[in-house]
């Protein structure tokens, strides 16, 4: 054996279960770069600095993306074809920082919130 000669190792791109694990990827992807983008624009159009609606975008993203296989399997479950996951998590950011903080707060009031007094 050449010591000079080096191991062959198989490519990623020639393994096909590579290629499905990235397309299985691939929805919760889109809905990240849409819940961000639309989280974005709101913050802008109402008038944020940049800092405070990239945070806005940031916080929906991290929000609807765990959410995506809850919707994903409510509508799978309800017999409805899958693209129906796709809008409540854009909503999600259309909504915003401050209406799903001022819900949260809420439901802290109702559980948490009486028994504390």
């Amino acid at each position: 054996m050449n010591p000079r000669r080096k191991e062959k190792r198989p490519m990623n791109g020639r393994d096909p279960n590579f290629w499905q694990g990235l397309l299985d990827f691939l929805p919760i992807t889109l809905v990240a770069i849409l819940t961000f983008t639309m989280g974005f624009i709101r913050g802008v159009h109402e008038g944020g600095s940049l800092k405070k609606s990239l945070l806005g975008a940031v916080m929906c993203t991290l929000l609807a993306t765990p959410l995506f296989p809850v919707f994903l399997w409510i509508a799978e479950s309800q017999g409805w074809p899958t693209i129906i996951a796709f809008p409540p998590c854009v909503f999600l950011a259309f909504l915003g920082t401050d209406w799903i903080r001022s819900k949260a707060d809420d439901l802290y009031e109702v559980f948490i919130g009486r028994w504390r007094k």
